[in-house]
């Protein structure tokens, strides 16, 4: 009698996701391993409240003959293969990785291949909802040769970008003895002293300003606003401290507009020393902006 082989099945039982993420750089690549870790490489955010990252799965399945004991090998139909958004953004995926030394046999005719690989985005890879496939081969010795179209998604959100339009500007000040706390009002720029009124005036013809901020990103996104404990002040005579830094909007967890945007500002609380000396005092502090 003729010995006769059953061809085996591979299918998919989960696409490959690379989730959704940010770029914080022009252009980059994210590693998403086998065991589903992701590396960004400091290139992209990943962004908790968007759509999983995972590695893909296929199942190859033995019947009859081709599961007695088959090792089955795997290979990948292209090296790199091209997603995009329908919108002219493009990403390429490759260095594919596959879990190595597959095996079915009578007991367990099925196995699970989880797949991984490298995202490669530029510039020109405009935000949007990316897909695509690679194509993966099996071949086993009993089990003959099957191809399954492995699914891959992305999800890309705009490039975060936060540009000062207003410098914060404590006006000037007429120092009569000092020790004195000037406050400036984010939602107004209203400069008050809130203490040691005697050791200061304020020059009302040099009123100063609220600090503005314009923040880009993506459209609707929840972005979370850190300012400064405090700053430094220098200039001819001791430095001043900058500190109570306040925002408006208020909430530290805000939400950019439906076109992907938001005017942030900023006001603080000057100290000012006794006898502070005349002249300019400069400093910097930063203001972080993250998904």
């Amino acid at each position: 009698m003729p010995c006769i082989s059953s061809a085996a099945t591979f299918t998919v039982s989960k696409n490959l996701s690379f989730g959704t993420l940010a770029p914080t750089a022009a252009g980059g690549s994210v590693i998403l391993s086998l065991n589903g870790s992701m590396n960004t490489n400091s290139s992209a955010t990943i962004i908790s409240s968007g759509t999983t990252y995972y590695p893909g799965a296929a199942v190859y399945t033995g019947s009859g003959l081709s599961s007695v004991a088959n090792i089955v090998n795997m290979t990948f139909l292209s090296s790199s293969v091209t997603l995009s958004n329908g919108a002219g953004g493009t990403v390429t995926v490759n260095n594919f990785t596959i879990t190595p030394n597959l095996q079915v046999s009578l007991l367990n005719p099925s196995a699970t291949a989880n797949v991984g690989a490298t995202m490669n985005f530029t510039a020109a890879s405009t935000p949007g909802n990316y897909t695509g496939s690679v194509q993966i081969q099996a071949t086993s010795l009993l089990g003959g040769t099957a191809t399954v179209t492995l699914p891959i998604i992305l999800t890309l959100w705009r490039m975060l970008s936060v540009t000062q339009t207003v410098a914060l500007n404590f006006g000037a000040l007429e120092v009569t003895g000092g020790n004195s706390v000037v406050n400036i009002l984010p939602q107004s720029g209203t400069r008050t002293v809130t203490s040691g009124q005697s050791g200061v005036n304020l020059i009302q013809s040099k009123p100063g300003a609220a600090a503005e901020f314009y923040i880009t990103g993506n459209p609707n996104a929840p972005v979370t606003i850190t300012l400064p404990s405090s700053a430094t002040l220098t200039g001819p005579g001791a430095s001043m401290t900058v500190n109570n830094f306040t925002r408006f909007p208020s909430a530290e967890n805000s939400t950019l507009n439906a076109s992907g945007t938001m005017t942030l500002k900023v006001g603080a609380s000057l100290n000012v020393n006794t006898a502070q000396a005349a002249g300019t005092y400069n400093g910097t502090y930063t203001v972080t902006v993250s998904y």
